[in-house]
């Protein structure tokens, strides 16, 4: 027996604990992309939130790797992002903000790791996403 077969072949139908639950994350640098990183190893579909300008800071970290692009890429941002994927979108901007609270009900949890206050300053706080989305489970 190899580390990872699957002794119990019932588990193999059986999926990941948080298959099915869908996680919209406004997230930058370490903690929160460490944390959302462990919900999509666990089955969460996570979608990462980046700026169109130069995306999360963490991308230009050190050390960096080389990406399949030929690119040099924080490698702290690679290993926080496994099995992630990402859209670029402003939040600063009108349509930005309109396209969040479109998505918003897509996803049963939004979480983010602005600055306190920082997103509810751009219409994107609790009582924002709450609106368009009363059953969210909203992370800060």
């Amino acid at each position: 027996m190899r580390l990872g077969d699957i002794v119990n072949a019932d588990a193999l139908g059986a999926g990941k604990p948080l298959d099915g639950i869908r996680v919209l994350a406004l997230e930058q640098m370490q903690a929160l992309p460490y944390a959302t990183q462990l919900l999509a190893r666990l089955g969460a579909d996570v979608v990462k939130i980046e700026s169109p300008r130069g995306g999360d800071m963490g991308r230009s970290s050190l050390p960096a790797m080389t990406d399949p692009e030929g690119r040099q890429v924080g490698a702290t941002f690679l290993r926080n992002n496994l099995s992630k994927r990402s859209i670029c979108i402003d939040l600063k901007s009108d349509d930005g903000r309109e396209l969040v609270l479109e998505l918003a009900p897509r996803f049963d949890v939004v979480a983010e790791n602005f600055k306190a206050g920082g997103l509810a300053r751009l219409g994107l706080g609790y009582d924002d996403v709450a609106a368009v989305h009363p059953a969210v489970i909203y992370l800060s």
